[in-house]
């Protein structure tokens, strides 16, 4: 297989800001209609993480998907030493790529990491880390089932501490419900996902529940809400 490399390999996030990668993105937006773009930065870790978010080898894709516009669902990584220092690092140079594309819509998939900011319960974040998610046009995933579903008991009462911290120090309008499907079912059921946040959160009003669970993920996607 030497030598192979190039011809065998797919997409590819450590590779997105070669002109191969680049020209993919066009067809997808023109002629498949893509409206947002995955991106999984723990992907990177098949070249050993070369390099970082934020440098020349990956200007060329941030310049790409800010200048068509496209939602970014962007899903952070703690490599390649998987701690709270890799973590913040990673943030970081993320956080340098949105100050050089202000208008760069993200959805942050999954919840910012218990283990790493909400060891005693509730989230304390650290200044870093809360200036990259007030960037205007990001969203942050509400996650909670799928990675604590079989340390926490149903209907998860560690879980609405700490977005109550996240409404508190994000704004509820930042918020968008996630479930995981299928994966999340090792845990418990779709409608348990839902009814977590819709029936055992009192905490939040009926306007923030609603751009939780749906709202704010249908103008970010810009889909059409149903007529009643």
């Amino acid at each position: 297989m030497s030598g192979a490399d190039d011809r065998l390999m797919h997409v590819d996030e450590a590779m997105a800001g070669k002109p191969g990668q680049l020209a993919e993105i066009d067809h997808a937006v023109d002629e498949l209609g893509l409206r947002g773009l995955y991106f999984g930065v723990d992907a990177m870790s098949r070249h050993g993480f070369p390099w970082a978010l934020d440098t020349d080898d990956m200007a060329p894709f941030w310049d790409k998907i800010a200048r068509r516009d496209i939602l970014l669902r962007f899903k952070m990584s703690s490599g390649p030493g998987y701690d709270v220092a890799a973590y913040m690092a990673n943030l970081t140079a993320f956080g340098r790529v949105l100050a050089r594309h202000p208008s760069l819509r993200v959805h942050m998939a999954m919840s910012p990491p218990v283990a790493f900011f909400a060891r005693n319960g509730r989230y304390e974040f650290p200044d870093e880390a809360l200036a990259v998610w007030r960037h205007e046009p990001m969203m942050l995933e509400v996650m909670f089932p799928i990675t604590y579903g079989g340390v926490w008991d149903y209907p998860y009462p560690e879980a609405q501490a700490l977005i109550a911290d996240m409404r508190d120090k994000l704004g509820a309008e930042r918020l968008m419900w996630g479930s995981d499907m299928p994966n999340v079912e090792r845990f418990c059921t779709y409608k348990q996902s839902l009814d977590y946040v819709r029936r055992y959160w009192p905490f939040l009003t009926a306007c923030e529940k609603d751009l939780i669970l749906g709202d704010t993920c249908a103008t970010s996607y810009g889909i059409d809400k149903p007529v009643t």
